[in-house]
């Protein structure tokens, strides 16, 4: 009997070639057919329909040559056309709703210590024991679902149609076909270049959603982001990683800039063996103004979204983390006002009282500090940074107002 969980396969974007003189690099997947690329982060939004289906919208990246470009999806049962979109403005949606919901540090007033004096400076076909269950398709993309019990054949049928399948694959394409897994393919339209690929949206029979990073350690590199934010009308919990916190008292604002609240999830998320999540946004979606016509309509449909993230690196992927929901829990807001607290600076917490020079561009190198879990063995948490956090610029730029915008100011513990 086919999964009724859907193991949403975002770790399995096989960028395969289709001749060995070309070179790429795609982030998002499990399989990278060459040596595995650096993927700062997956991103995915859920939602929980509440007729036995969930859908994920679920972001591409992808550098290297349009005709190169392959995808490939896991899913629990054969789909059809209508259930693949290509939200028109997924890729604004996914940016906006990251620093909307970023987790934001409010520094204190620098103690002489910190103060700088910088210097200058489709229809069911069987074909060859495959079966073609839908063709046709999606914004740029053509696409393909097909399955087979045999993983033999369904590897050939790969191949003879363009897709490269590497010897380290094999064995992990086995697995979903002897969980009787089918496979959404997907390639650019011929007339469409990498500068077309867009978000895609997948609906699929499941109660929750689930992430196979077991199988995402083929193609990670170590700590990796997942960024996952789940609409529904209950606040998302890991079901099965540890729900860890990171207490305000324990952020380090580094006297030239940013904070160690990246380095804080890091080693965190290792005590753990890297199973663990951290909640950095939980809120009814009346709250937000958001601007992106995707996110306000999906702030329209649910009534709850919550921010789910964790830094994880390939040999910790023993296990898939599954969603859940909680109505009892109490909304988490991204915003964290520290302006009134003390001793928070590096200088000051090492004990130097001297004030510092640098040039432009310096920074401070990230600190450690500890952490406490305040919920049961088997649920999750893990987060990115204002200052240091996945996507750079990006990340920053306009990152304090966005955060006001959703969240309301944390107090200080």
């Amino acid at each position: 009997m086919i999964k009724r969980y859907f193991v949403l396969m975002v770790a399995f974007l096989l960028a395969l070639l289709l001749s060995e003189s070309h070179s790429l690099h795609a982030c998002g997947g499990l399989f990278c057919q060459n040596s595995p690329v650096d993927q700062n982060a997956e991103r995915i939004i859920f939602t929980q329909n509440g007729n036995g289906t969930v859908t994920a919208i679920i972001q591409i990246q992808y550098t290297g040559f349009a005709e190169d470009f392959s995808w490939i999806l896991p899913i629990p049962e054969p789909i059809t056309a209508e259930a693949l979109e290509v939200p028109e403005t997924a890729m604004n949606a996914f940016i906006e709703l990251e620093t909307a919901t970023n987790p934001v540090f409010i520094a204190p007033p620098p103690p002489p210590c910190a103060q700088v004096v910088f210097e200058s400076a489709a229809e069911e076909e069987s074909v060859g024991g495959v079966e073609v269950f839908a063709s046709g398709e999606v914004g740029p993309f053509g696409f393909d679902v097909i399955g087979s019990a045999d993983p033999t054949a369904l590897i050939n049928w790969l191949r003879e149609n363009n897709y490269r399948v590497t010897p380290e694959m094999e064995p992990l394409i086995d697995v979903y076909v002897q969980e009787q897994f089918v496979f959404l393919a997907m390639r650019l339209l011929p007339d469409q270049g990498v500068q077309d690929i867009q978000p895609i949206q997948v609906t699929y029979p499941s109660e929750r959603p689930m992430i196979p990073l077991r199988l995402t350690a083929v193609a990670a590199n170590p700590d990796m982001a997942v960024l996952t934010w789940i609409f529904a009308n209950a606040q998302a919990v890991p079901a099965n990683y540890t729900h860890m916190e990171i207490l305000d008292e324990e952020i380090t604002f580094f006297t030239f800039g940013g904070n160690n609240y990246r380095q804080l999830l890091s080693d965190k998320a290792n005590e753990f063996n890297g199973q663990a999540f951290i909640t950095e946004f939980a809120g009814p979606t009346g709250e937000t103004n958001f601007s992106d016509p995707l996110l306000q309509e999906l702030s329209q449909q649910y009534s709850y979204l919550t921010r789910l993230n964790t830094v994880i690196s390939p040999e910790e992927m023993t296990v898939d983390p599954i969603f859940d929901y909680d109505p009892d829990r109490p909304n988490i807001f991204n915003v964290h006002d520290l302006s009134n607290m003390t001793g928070m600076y590096d200088c000051e917490k090492d004990g130097s009282n001297t004030q510092q020079t640098g040039n432009t561009g310096s920074s401070g190198n990230l600190g450690t500090g500890n952490t406490t879990s305040n919920t049961p063995e088997g649920e999750s948490g893990f987060g990115t940074g204002v200052a240091v956090g996945i996507g750079g610029v990006l990340v920053a730029a306009g990152l304090l107002g966005a955060g006001i915008m959703v969240g309301r100011r944390g107090r200080s513990r």
